[in-house]
């Protein structure tokens, strides 16, 4: 079983919700479910789709092309007509002209505006496809009885069963594999689990459901949840939150991010540990404010100015979101530095099946800080260590004083322009760099390895990339390297991984931002694939073009 499904209709229609709502009987009856979420920044007017993918092995990606579409409206079926195979089956509200579809299987007409007005559609589209599929009434049923006015959404969800046509057998094939969540619960989840003790964000999209779902659970994980004015305030409170000891964390995007880079920098010379939430999406400026793309890469590993130990570590879905994050929390704190966590809208809001939500799967991964443990009269913030990490103390402590500085300091945080000074406390932050590059390098996992490792042809990419060239790469028999942790780069390993391979690098960025990172390292990719239309490469779409360079 490996089916897609295209879900379209009007902004405010429910759209998708109809998707949650059919993922949610599919990951019940034991199936790997994915849907990516595809809407215009307007609260009514626009197109809104869902395409749905379920299987009985692990995905994690759709085609592009659908096996099912359900137009609810005629825009729907106008929008989706380049999505269609020779063989989709195609549903559509009767109001529609047929004529205007050329490649169907079958056309089935439910009637659902007439059914199911307003919010209500969803409901309609979801008892509608469970009878499709065949799945057994009482499946929904339970998910109904969840939402609001459930006495009203189950006379329109059985209606709407009732009144469908059998077209598939989807059978419960076992238990169930994990939650549905989005790549941003996942990152909330993964953020409690390492100790976070505020959450300070200015709504942005992508990033902004982290701040809604940490808001809504804040007293129940006991977290504080602090919405600022602007994002130059979100990044300073967190700093001194940080700076007071308590493990502060920020989301945003690249124009927000922006906005924070001079704090960033203070961060950097206070040594004030910090972790930032970056999920990217298309620019520039305001650009297309629910799309996606790769374009803050090259900006946010250079974010800054002066020299200064920073992590930067890419997401590929909501397992890795969730890991991820609780490492940037501990990393931050362990070496105190900035740690930004970049991550795009094709993570951040599409669905996957995760055990990151299971509270009984999830392990609170809290590792502590180097903390100062002598004499508190004695304490100097900065104090010049091996490793060029200081110990910590925190203001309050009784005979200490805790002193944090944006200007160069000595080690008791005192201004300096000292020469003597400066180089020493430079020195102290590059060998807290080379101690941070050296045990990520050697005890994380800063790439994977997909495909046939023996192979001649060799893809290469980083972030949400991740599954569709790990399908393809399993398809085309060739190997596949992908890159996890951007700065501090893996640079030899990576080079010995595609040494004497046929590089075929690919990304979506226009600029073709990470073959310029390798050029930076002396990996220099063959053929460079760039897409940067606001979508992600979809699977069947990356298969046919790379079949071209495959030899």
């Amino acid at each position: 079983m490996d089916l897609t499904m295209i879900v379209g209709g009007k902004a405010g229609a429910g759209i998708k919700e109809a998707g949650r709502l059919i993922c949610s009987a599919l990951t019940e009856l034991g199936y790997y479910v994915y849907m990516y979420v595809d809407y215009p920044s307007l609260i009514r007017g626009g197109h809104n789709f869902v395409s749905i993918r379920f299987a009985d092995f692990p995905i994690n990606s759709v085609h592009k092309k659908a096996d099912i579409i359900i137009a609810t409206d005629k825009r729907s079926v106008k929008e989706h007509l380049e999505d269609a195979k020779d063989d989709t089956l195609w549903i559509i509200n009767e109001i529609t002209d047929k004529s205007i579809i050329s490649k169907a299987k079958e056309i089935i007409v439910m009637p659902f505006k007439e059914v199911a007005p307003s919010f209500f559609k969803s409901t309609s589209v979801f008892g509608g496809v469970l009878r499709l599929l065949n799945i057994d009434y009482d499946i929904g049923l339970p998910f109904i009885k969840k939402l609001k006015d459930a006495d009203k959404n189950e006379t329109i969800y059985k209606d709407s069963y009732d009144n469908s046509i059998v077209r598939f057998d989807v059978k419960r094939i076992g238990d169930k594999k994990g939650e549905l969540v989005s790549g941003n619960d996942a990152v909330a989840n993964g953020a409690i689990d390492a100790g976070l003790d505020i959450y300070f964000a200015y709504p942005m999209t992508p990033s902004s459901s982290v701040l809604h779902t940490l808001a809504k659970i804040q007293d129940e994980v006991g977290i504080k949840v602090i919405h600022p004015e602007n994002e130059i305030a979100v990044i300073n409170m967190a700093i001194g939150a940080s700076y007071a000891g308590k493990r502060s964390m920020v989301g945003t995007s690249g124009g927000g991010f922006a906005l924070m880079v001079e704090a960033i920098s203070l961060a950097g010379m206070s040594e004030t540990p910090i972790v930032i939430y970056e999920a990217q999406r298309q620019g520039p400026s305001t650009g297309l404010p629910t799309y996606t793309a790769q374009s803050d890469l090259l900006f946010v590993i250079f974010a800054g100015h002066g020299d200064f130990p920073k992590v930067v570590i890419g997401t590929s879905d909501a397992e890795d979101s969730y890991l991820i994050t609780k490492e940037a929390m501990n990393l931050a704190w362990e070496y105190q530095v900035p740690v930004i966590i970049l991550g795009d809208k094709n993570v951040a809001e599409n669905y996957y099946i995760s055990s990151c939500n299971d509270i009984c799967s999830r392990l609170k991964d809290i590792r502590p800080p180097k903390m100062y443990d002598k004499d508190a009269k004695s304490y100097r913030r900065y104090q010049d260590q091996e490793d060029g990490i200081s110990p910590l103390l925190f203001p309050g402590t009784k005979d200490a004083v805790v002193k944090a500085s944006s200007y160069e300091h000595d080690e008791r945080g005192i201004t300096t322009e000292d020469a003597n000074i400066t180089k020493l406390m430079q020195d102290k932050r590059l060998r807290k760099y080379q101690k941070l590059k050296t045990d990520i390098l050697k005890n994380k996992t800063t790439y994977e390895v997909f495909g046939n490792k023996d192979s001649n042809t060799c893809i290469i990419s980083w972030g949400s990339n991740k599954h569709v060239l790990k399908e393809v790469a399993k398809v085309l028999n060739v190997k596949f390297v992908h890159v996890v942790f951007l700065e501090p780069f893996p640079e030899e390993d990576i080079k010995r991984e595609v040494d004497g391979k046929k590089l075929i690098n690919v990304e979506c960025s226009a600029t073709k931002q990470f073959e310029k990172l390798l050029h930076m390292y002396g990996i220099k990719p063959d053929i460079t694939i760039n897409k940067y239309d606001g979508r992600p490469f979809f699977e069947d779409e990356a298969l046919e073009l790379l079949k071209a360079y495959i030899v």
